[in-house]
C-alpha cells in the first residue's frame, strides 16, 4: 500500500470515528481546538515578528525537506471539529507531502507540533530573551493540550497520523479513538473491548 492509500483509508477512518464522537466529546474537542489553534497561531506570530518568512524563503525551507509523520490525528481531528476541509498531500515529490507550490499547505493555526515549533537558530538567533521565554512557555502549553487530547482518547498520537493508522487500526483493534463509556452506560459507538 502506498504512503497516498495509507493517507486516503486514516482520513476516511479517522473521519468515520469523528463522525461518532459524543456530543460531549465534540465539545470538548471543539475547546481543546480552540486553544491549540490559538497557541499554535502566538508561536507562529513569535517567529514571524522576527522577519522568518524571508529568512525561510532565502533558505528554501530545508526544515521541510521531511515531516511525512508529522501530521497527527490530533491536527486532522483539529481539522474536523473546525469544519475544514482536509488538504491532500502529494508523497510522490521527494519534498514534505504537505508543502504544496506556494508552501505549506496547512494554514499556521493548524500546522503538526513540529512544525510550527520548530524554529532554526537562523530565526531565534534574532529573538530577544521575552521572545524566547514566551516561545518556550508557550510550546509548553501546546505539548500539554495535545497530551490532554491523547488522554482523551486514551492513545498516542504524536507519532503521526500515518504511523497511527498502521499501529491502531491496521495491526490494533481497527480505531484510532479508543473512548470507553462512562461507568454504567451502554454507548454503543465505542464499545468495551470485549465486544
Amino acid at each position: 500500500m502506498t504512503d497516498q492509500e495509507l493517507w486516503q483509508r486514516a482520513v476516511l477512518q479517522l473521519r468515520k470515528e469523528f463522525d461518532s464522537l459524543p456530543a460531549a466529546m465534540r465539545l470538548e474537542l471543539a475547546g481543546a481546538a480552540r486553544r491549540i489553534r490559538e497557541l499554535k497561531t502566538g508561536i507562529h506570530q513569535i517567529a514571524a515578528d522576527s522577519g522568518a518568512a524571508a529568512i525561510c524563503a532565502e533558505c528554501g525551507g530545508e526544515c521541510c525537506l521531511c515531516g511525512k509523520f508529522h501530521v497527527t490525528v490530533i491536527d486532522l481531528l483539529i481539522y474536523l471539529i473546525s469544519d475544514r476541509e482536509i488538504f491532500t498531500p502529494r508523497f510522490d515529490r521527494g519534498l514534505c507531502p504537505y508543502m504544496g507550490d506556494a508552501g505549506c499547505l496547512m494554514a499556521a493555526a493548524y500546522r503538526p507540533f513540529n512544525c510550527i515549533t520548530f524554529n532554526c537558530e537562523r530565526i531565534e538567533g534574532l529573538w530577544e530573551p521575552a521572545s524566547v521565554e514566551r516561545f518556550y512557555g508557550l510550546e509548553q502549553e501546546l505539548r500539554s493540550s495535545y497530551a490532554q487530547l491523547e488522554q482523551l482518547f486514551a492513545n498516542r498520537f504524536m507519532g503521526g497520523l500515518l504511523q497511527n493508522f498502521q499501529r491502531d487500526v491496521l495491526q490494533g483493534d481497527g480505531r484510532f479513538l479508543k473512548l470507553k463509556p462512562a461507568a454504567g452506560s451502554r454507548d454503543k459507538s465505542f464499545p468495551d473491548e470485549q465486544s
